[in-house]
């Protein structure tokens, strides 16, 4: 039978001493309440550099902004640098459209040098 898919996922790496944060599928409101306590856990790094990978998010509403938010004041609270990677022209126009777009630097696309499977360290794929 299975497991069925929730429709979202988190994958982490750190590269380089980066933490990489990659996201997929439709970031809303269950993603954010599932996925709250884990990047809390992800960003206790204080200072380091986290660049959120959005090329593989599908569908974004206020949850995922919500989501969005919070990883950024979680940054913000332990001095980290934080970098978004670019997504859909349709994703991205919903983070156009509530201006939060202003409030990240923007990456067109993953750096090489961190573009890479390498150091893998786990991934949170919640089942419904």
């Amino acid at each position: 039978m299975g497991t069925p898919d929730p429709g979202f996922g988190l994958h982490h790496r750190v590269v380089d001493g980066s933490v990489i944060l990659t996201f997929r599928g439709e970031l809303d409101a269950w993603a954010d309440q599932e996925l709250a306590p884990r990047l809390a856990e992800l960003l206790d790094r204080p200072g380091a550099d986290v660049v959120v990978d959005l090329r593989q998010v599908t569908f974004l509403d206020a949850g995922g902004l919500r989501l969005l938010v919070r990883v950024k004041g979680l940054a913000a609270a332990r001095q980290c640098s934080l970098r978004l990677v670019r997504c859909s022209p349709r994703v991205w126009r919903v983070l156009r459209i509530t201006r939060l777009d202003r409030s990240f630097t923007v990456l067109d696309d993953m750096p090489a040098a961190l573009d890479t499977p390498e150091d893998c360290e786990g991934n949170l794929n919640r089942p419904a």
